[in-house]
């Protein structure tokens, strides 16, 4: 336990925002889904979709938020310095509850702008999140640790989640991109254009599940999701920089776990 201390002191030193250890209250239509005594102010600002993105800059990483440290006894190690880096998961927000107090990097928490947690993401940097269920996007600034829940990759702020549309839901399903400070793009490490669709539906739930299931083999996760087109929902995997190596995966997702997949090549 002694060796642990320095560890543990020093997240709590830097704090962490959002953690949340409750389910999300029911979705209402004025308030929407969210965790523990949090939520939107009774009174929210006008116009919040038109709160800009945040315009990504060449920044100094924050020396003491991205060293280890521990949660719930689970040791998390932050990445030190900026590369590319693509996940999809699922997505949370947090209001009310932490605007005003400090982040991870003792900056304080403007639940109106642009911003969110990541876990293991160098603090701070600039993340592209995608709600892969509308094609909704917006720039954020990663400053905060979290969120510590299972089965969230991400905490944005309010006004981030406004702009994807996800308040109400409470999560959403998202692809994070890093952004390249220096060239405001999404750090890709190639240009690629095969993929593999291996589920069509009309319920995005099932999408999702399918979604789920396939993350779980150990297949280069990139940046596989979900495409609404009209009312049915398509699960992609890709991109892949070869025919052959999207039809090596078409052919092993159809082997375990008998599904009819097949290659396509994005337009």
């Amino acid at each position: 336990m002694i060796k642990l201390f320095p560890i543990i002191y020093i997240f709590f030193l830097i704090g962490c925002q959002s953690i949340l250890l409750e389910e999300p209250k029911e979705s209402t239509k004025n308030s929407g889904a969210y965790y523990l005594d949090d939520g939107p102010h009774k009174n929210v600002p006008q116009d919040l979709n038109k709160i800009p993105n945040a315009v990504p800059k060449k920044e100094v990483l924050s020396r003491t938020a991205n060293r280890p440290y521990l949660v719930f006894k689970k040791k998390y190690t932050p990445m030190t310095k900026l590369e590319a880096y693509s996940e999809t998961g699922y997505a949370s927000w947090y209001g009310k509850k932490y605007h005003g107090n400090k982040t991870s990097i003792g900056e304080v928490y403007d639940m109106y702008q642009m911003t969110g947690a990541h876990k293991t993401l160098p603090l701070p940097c600039y993340v592209k999140v995608t709600n892969l269920i509308n094609e909704k996007s917006v720039i954020i600034r990663v400053n905060d640790r979290g969120p510590f829940i299972k089965n969230r990759v991400i905490d944005l702020s309010y006004a981030a989640a406004h702009r994807l549309d996800i308040i109400e839901k409470g999560s959403e399903l998202v692809r994070v991109e890093v952004i390249s400070p220096l060239s405001n793009s999404v750090q890709y490490k190639s240009l690629h254009s095969f993929y593999v669709q291996a589920g069509v539906f009309s319920d995005q739930r099932n999408a999702a599940k399918l979604l789920d299931r396939i993350s779980k083999f150990k297949i280069e996760k990139k940046l596989n999701k979900i495409i609404k087109k009209g009312p049915l929902y398509s699960v992609r995997l890709g991109p892949y920089s070869s025919r052959d190596k999207a039809n090596e995966i078409s052919k092993y997702l159809s082997e375990e776990l008998s599904l009819n997949t097949f290659v396509i090549m994005d337009k």
